[in-house]
Order: C-alpha cells, then sequence, then structure tokens
C-alpha cells in the first residue's frame, strides 16, 4: 500500500508539483500470507490439515523458507496451529481447532489390485486379499479403530493415497499387497505410521507383514522331491519383481535337493485361465518333461489342473501339482498360510507404531504356511 503523499512547499509558499512516493512491491512472504488467508476463509482444506511445507512450496512455487516465514505469521495471529509430529491445522479463531488428529480412530487401508496385460483385474488374488481385509477390519474394531479402505489399480496408488489422505484424519496407513517406494516416503515424511502388507520393501520406518514366500518354495520342493520327483518346474507369476522371495526359494530348493535346474522350467504367468493354458503348453513343449509343477498361488494351479485334465492327460498321474497358498481348492496338495491372522497381525503392528511413532523400531514378521497334502501329487515309480 503506498504511503500518503507529502506536499513540499518553497521558503516563499509556492505550491510545486508532488512526484508522489515509489510502491515497493510485495514480497514473496506477505504473497504466501494472502494465498494462505485466503484458502483458510475459503475452507480449502476440508479436514483442517495443511499440506506440507514442502508440498506448498511447490504449488506455490517459492521455498520452504518462505513457506515458514508466513505459516509463522499466522501461527501468531491465531489462524494456524502447528502440532509437534503432527503436521499444520487451520484454527478459525476463536473457534477450537477444526482437527483433533489424536483423537482419530481411523486407519487407512489401501488395498492394491493388479490388471493383466488386457486390462483386466487379476481374480487370482480377490481371496487372499479379502480374507486380510476381514482380520485387519476384525483387530482394528476390537482395539478400538475402524478401517477406511479405498481400493486402487497398481498405477493409480499415488492419486488414491492423495484422495484419501486428504479427507481423512488418518493415524496410520496400511497397504495391502503393494507399496511404491517413492509414496511411501512421502507418507513417511507426512509423519504417519505405515505398514506393507502381503508385501516388504525394507524401507526406514515401514513396517511389514508377508508370507514367507522363501521357506514356502524351500518346503514346496522338498516335499516333491520326497515324492521321487527329480525334474520340477515353477510357474511363476508374470510380476516376479514383486516377489522374487518365492522364485529364491525354489532355486534354493533345488540346490539343497541335489536336483537339476533349467531356466525353461521358470514359467512366467498371468494368474488367469488363459495364462495356466500358456503354462500348460510350456510344460508340453519341454524335454524331458517336468514330473512335477510348482504353481505361484492356489488359483493358478486350480487353473492348469482343469487345463491338463481337459488336455486328455491325467492329474497327478502324468503330471504332479502344487500350490502356494491363497483360495481354499478341495483336493489341492498345497502349503498354506492363514491370511486372515495376518491382516490381524497387521493392524497390532501398526498400532504398536501409532502409540509411539518415534520411539517404534521397524518391524518385518513372516507368516509360515502349512503343508497340506491332497490329491494333486503323487509318489513316482
Amino acid at each position: 500500500m503506498s504511503r500518503p503523499q507529502k506536499r513540499a512547499t518553497t521558503p516563499t509558499s509556492e505550491a510545486l508539483p508532488s512526484l508522489g512516493r515509489i510502491t515497493r512491491p510485495i514480497s514473496l512472504t506477505a504473497q504466501v500470507e494472502q494465498v494462505l488467508r485466503q484458502a483458510i476463509a475459503d475452507g480449502r482444506w476440508a479436514n483442517g490439515r495443511l499440506p506440507t511445507a514442502v508440498e506448498l512450496a511447490e504449488q506455490l512455487g517459492v521455498s520452504r523458507e518462505t513457506v515458514r516465514l508466513a505459516a509463522e505469521t499466522l501461527q501468531r495471529e491465531g489462524l494456524l496451529v502447528k502440532i509437534r509430529r503432527k503436521g499444520t491445522f487451520t484454527q478459525p479463531p476463536p473457534g477450537p481447532l477444526v482437527l483433533k488428529p489424536t483423537e482419530s480412530k481411523l486407519l487407512g487401508y489401501v488395498q492394491v489390485y493388479y490388471q493383466t496385460t488386457g486390462g483386466q483385474k487379476e481374480e487370482a488374488l480377490h481371496a487372499i486379499s479379502g480374507l486380510m481385509l476381514q482380520g485387519a477390519s476384525a483387530e482394528a474394531s476390537q482395539a478400538g479403530f475402524r478401517l477406511v479402505l479405498q481400493h486402487t489399480p497398481q498405477t493409480h496408488l499415488r492419486e488414491s493415497f492423495t484422495q484419501l489422505y486428504q479427507h481423512t484424519p488418518l493415524r496410520g496407513v496400511i497397504f495391502a499387497s503393494y507399496g511404491e517406494e517413492k509414496l511411501l516416503r512421502r507418507v513417511v515424511g507426512l509423519g504417519l505410521p505405515v505398514l506393507l502388507l502381503d508385501h516388504d520393501l525394507f524401507l526406514p520406518r515401514v513396517n511389514s507383514v508377508r508370507d514367507d514366500s522363501f521357506e514356502d518354495a524351500l518346503q514346496a520342493v522338498r516335499y516333491l522331491a520326497s515324492l521321487g520327483h527329480r525334474r520340477i518346474a515353477f510357474a511363476h507369476w508374470h510380476q516376479a519383481e514383486l516377489n522374487p522371495w518365492r522364485l529364491r526359494g525354489y532355486r534354493q530348493g533345488l540346490r539343497d535337493a541335489n536336483l537339476p535346474r533349467q531356466r525353461r522350467w521358470e514359467i512366467l504367468s498371468e494368474l488367469t485361465e488363459s495364462g495356466a493354458r500358456q503354462v500348460v503348453d510350456t510344460w508340453l513343449s519341454l524335454s524331458p518333461r517336468p514330473t512335477a509343477l510348482y504353481c505361484f498361488n492356489n488359483t493358478l494351479a486350480r487353473y492348469v489342473k482343469e487345463e491338463v485334465v481337459r488336455r486328455g492327460l491325467r492329474v497327478p498321474e502324468d503330471l504332479s501339482i502344487m500350490g502356494a497358498g491363497g483360495e481354499e481348492v478341495p483336493g489341492l496338495t498345497c502349503l498354506q498360510v492363514d491370511w486372515y491372522q495376518m491382516g490381524r497381525t497387521a493392524v497390532q503392528v501398526l498400532l504398536r507404531a501409532v502409540a509411539d511413532p518415534e520411539r517404534h523400531t521397524p518391524e518385518h514378521l513372516l507368516s509360515p504356511h502349512t503343508l497340506r497334502v491332497g490329491q494333486t501329487t503323487a509318489r513316482l515309480g
């Protein structure tokens, strides 16, 4: 705002024309103050929680220091309140704080699903995700908390979490079946306790609960070898990088049993009926042909069994088939894990982190598998 102009006079009192004062441009800090004031007045942040200083700086195109200085001014005026380890919140005077994060009993639960190359859902993971969600919901309810579910494809994970975070006062969040490293680091930076369920990235301050895929594969190969099988193939999920432990366990199991290993026996597949057909096509083309097939999960094993029978072959006489957990398939030999309990355990770990986020040491828990012998495997000879 320009200062009032002063009229100069000469000693003879002859009036001279005034040039006026130069108007100085408003500082960046003052501009940011104005933007934040208007956003608060408009109720821009429905849950009362401002984005982080880093996010605001990126949105406004200024430095974090500029945002900090502007926010401090608004704090002194009572428009904002900063809560340690929680964030900065709007506080319209003279009323109370819009958001009381310490009283929130909401936990985010982001369930990721995968798509085939044709854009369809890989339904083979539905049974697993459903059981984990049921267990997590039961445990949260027992502890006085409630899950807020966000179901999203892998490719839209970041957008889905952002939407959840902006509209819900979360105390912590579970990412089920997948987690993106850059996003997880950002969530940790927001001060939210984080847990990966049925997945792991071993990131600082990120907890995890998943099945022991490595030991599962070791046990599967060991069991098939005990039946006399020396040529054991593995039908692996085509997104192999998301579960490297099972493949490592399969290879280690072959080494431990002194069995041959061929890369062409490691068959990548989508977890669909069409993927199972490709697995059977590949198996039939092999020479010598493996006598046993260990599948990434029970659904793929079921699809493969149905396709083998459709081709006029017999299970287990022509091919022993073994699953690695998932849906309940009657008569299937498999290694099963308690997915429901995994969901409960995930919430237990997350709530320990919520109770004392600064002192909590990240936990990485593995759930064991149990061998279930069915009618799809047989002894050779």
